[in-house]
């Protein structure tokens, strides 16, 4: 029709590797800088094509991993501070909880380029593991502080009560990760590759919970104390001194 104009571009990489779709943005930027003062400046320009169709499937679903986190993390955090009625411990529950999910995908990453020799992680496995580590994090997390919360605050000062929180949050925290991770690491069978980085970011993950959810929560509760409760841990203090 004289206003359509096709030219066919072989790469020499494999089509759905890293490369090729980083050269699709390339190439339509230099198609269209090419066309800049002619008369064919206000061209479309449009690629198809393996390299394009997986390219356009990074872009959206990047967009809707940020998006997706944006809602669940501040949706979590307002529920976080109607339970905790504090503003600092949804941040620090919240980071620890984001932590664990990077650390998990860094581990699952190398994992994954050393046993099944695929130099990059599926493109829908951070969006996935994130959703399902954030959601088991935040139960954890919720347990330990309405466990602290119901202890009695007046027969037991804070810090035994964090401890007490800690203790009786243990035993159910690892036997839920326990039964979880035997779960997930059913889906590693399958052979899809998906599923085997979703289990396996998930079952780290949930590792790393474990160990560290007992470490950093009570911490960051002690961090957000009443100032009179902080007084009577020192009072309690002094008192064993004497």
């Amino acid at each position: 029709d004289k206003k359509t104009a096709q030219i066919t571009v072989i790469l020499n990489s494999n089509p759905s590797g890293s490369r090729a779709t980083a050269a699709v943005n390339s190439l339509t930027k230099v198609a269209k800088y090419s066309l800049k003062g002619t008369k064919l400046g206000n061209a479309t320009v449009v690629v198809g094509g393996q390299s394009s169709k997986i390219n356009d499937t990074k872009t959206v679903a990047g967009g809707d991993f940020v998006r997706t986190a944006i809602i669940m993390v501040v949706g979590i955090g307002l529920a976080l501070i109607y339970v905790t009625r504090s503003l600092l411990q949804p941040i620090y529950i919240l980071g620890t909880l984001v932590t664990a999910y990077l650390a998990s995908l860094s581990v699952t990453h190398l994992l994954t380029r050393l046993f099944l020799g695929r130099p990059m992680l599926s493109w829908n496995t951070p969006f996935f593991s994130f959703i399902m580590l954030i959601a088991l994090g935040v139960d954890y997390s919720i347990f330990l502080v309405m466990r602290y919360r119901n202890t009695d605050n007046h027969r037991y000062l804070p810090t035994e009560r964090i401890v007490m929180a800690a203790s009786a949050i243990g035993t159910v925290v690892i036997s839920a990760a326990i039964i979880l991770s035997g779960t997930f690491a059913s889906l590693i069978p399958s052979g899809i590759p998906t599923l085997i980085e979703v289990a396996m970011t998930v079952i780290i993950g949930l590792i790393i919970l474990v160990i560290i959810i007992p470490l950093v929560v009570p911490s960051t509760i002690h961090l957000t104390y009443p100032m009179r409760s902080a007084l009577r841990d020192n009072q309690a203090k002094r008192q064993s001194e004497k």
